[in-house]
């Protein structure tokens, strides 16, 4: 019922008994109800559309909140496998993500870690893992098709089947550089190895093969002095001087040579016979 001014106007002349105010104040009230029921109704509407909204909520959001939690419990963007795997750099496979809470939650980045399970893995594992690069991933059936980029440790030396799967980008990446650099570093220093031994083989080569091995007992630099020699100093001492002055007599037979040498000369000069 709708009230118009109309309906309540007073007019010039009209009496003010008691019909006057109660016919105008009946259809205030009637107006009054009428809109207390449609307040009614309209709260009744609201209190159900409320109650559908979280009825909808509780179906929808509820499972996937369950899920979350559920996941919250073993690490955010964590995921486990039972695939009995034996890992090897280059190893180029797929793994099945166990069906979990995990599963539809898990979303790899390009490079995840994947270690084993610290509660059914042997002690000092912390330092086993891989660095795999990320090739598909299916939520529906948990396919995670991966190629092995780097390993550490004993993870490679046996076939497990307790994966735990790490989506790390950042820790992936700094491990992938980490392990590239201990990669380069250790070839370098097995090419330096491999260099040095060569070079002791060579070097003992020449010893054993040329025609000195040492010098008076000696070896490495050697500089040797007159005493370093036996007997050398001994047998200079028996040598002449290199200057000195010596009579006719103490020459062997030069007088007698030169006695004859004068007799033949003189002959000659004599005239003596042709």
């Amino acid at each position: 019922m709708v009230v118009r001014f109309e309906d309540l106007r007073v007019r010039d002349s009209q009496d003010l008994d008691r019909d006057f105010f109660n016919r105008r104040y009946r259809l205030i009230v009637e107006s009054l109800n009428e809109l207390a029921g449609q307040i009614t109704t309209i709260t009744t509407a609201s209190d159900n559309l409320v109650m559908l909204g979280l009825t909808r909520v509780n179906e929808v959001l509820g499972p996937a909140l369950a899920q979350v939690s559920a996941a919250a419990e073993s690490g955010f963007l964590v995921a486990t496998s039972a695939s009995p795997l034996t890992v090897s750099v280059g190893l180029e496979t797929t793994i099945v993500i166990d069906d979990t809470a995990a599963r539809a939650l898990f979303a790899p980045t390009p490079y995840v870690i994947m270690s084993r399970n610290a509660e059914g893995a042997a002690e000092g594992t912390i330092d086993d893992w891989a660095l795999l690069e990320v090739h598909a991933y299916s939520r529906e059936n948990g396919g995670l098709a991966f190629k092995v980029a780097a390993i550490s440790g004993d993870i490679g030396a046996a076939q497990h089947d307790d994966w735990v799967i790490s989506a790390s980008a950042g820790l992936a990446k700094t491990i992938l550089e980490a392990a590239t650099n201990v990669t380069a570093t250790l070839a370098l220093a097995q090419q330096a190895a491999q260099d040095a031994a060569a070079a002791a083989a060579t070097a003992e080569a020449v010893l054993a093969s040329g025609p000195v091995a040492s010098v008076n007992g000696q070896t490495g630099v050697v500089a040797l002095g007159i005493g370093n020699i036996p007997n050398l100093t001994t047998a200079l001492a028996g040598k002449a001087d290199s200057n000195h002055g010596h009579g006719i007599g103490q020459i062997s037979n030069l007088q007698t040579t030169l006695t004859s040498l004068q007799t033949q000369i003189n002959a000659i000069n004599d005239g003596g016979s042709y």
